[in-house]
């Protein structure tokens, strides 16, 4: 009898450990999956602000002073466009300009510019994804003289 409960013991014992490592892969695909659609809404935003930021000219920025601080709206002149504000409001990331206001991401926590008093032609950028989960990304960019 003593051998019937140690088996029905070990088994029990497997099943819920079973369970566990299920109910813990399942929980990381779920984070995957909300990751991955989180990275495709930095990607967006992204992509539309280093191509504007590429072409913006150091001494046409707005709100990020080259004092190391980290500032949460950068605004600069694109000629042809004027001025370009680029600002999160309510957990999305938007354009602001003359001609149009544009929705460029979704889900976004946080935006930040800085720039550096030994190198204010380098703008740094962090951005921080989060919907249950968070992803971050961080880049530099060189301004124009």
């Amino acid at each position: 009898m003593n051998n019937m409960k140690i088996i029905y013991f070990c088994l029990f014992a497997f099943l819920i450990v079973l369970i566990g490592l299920t109910l813990l892969k399942i929980k990381h695909q779920g984070e995957f999956q909300q990751k991955t659609v989180l990275a495709k809404e930095t990607h967006q935003g992204l992509v539309k602000l280093m191509y504007d930021l590429s072409k913006a000219h150091k001494n046409t920025i707005r709100g990020v002073k080259p004092d190391g601080q980290w500032h949460h709206r950068i605004a600069f002149y694109q000629t042809g466009q004027g001025l370009v504000t680029y600002l999160l409001k309510d957990g999305r990331l938007l354009r602001l300009n003359a001609n149009k206001n544009l929705l460029i991401a979704d889900s976004i926590a946080d935006l930040s510019f800085r720039r550096q008093p030994q190198a204010p032609d380098i703008l740094e950028v962090r951005i921080v994804a989060q919907k249950d989960v968070s992803l971050i990304s961080n880049f530099k960019i060189r301004l124009r003289l």
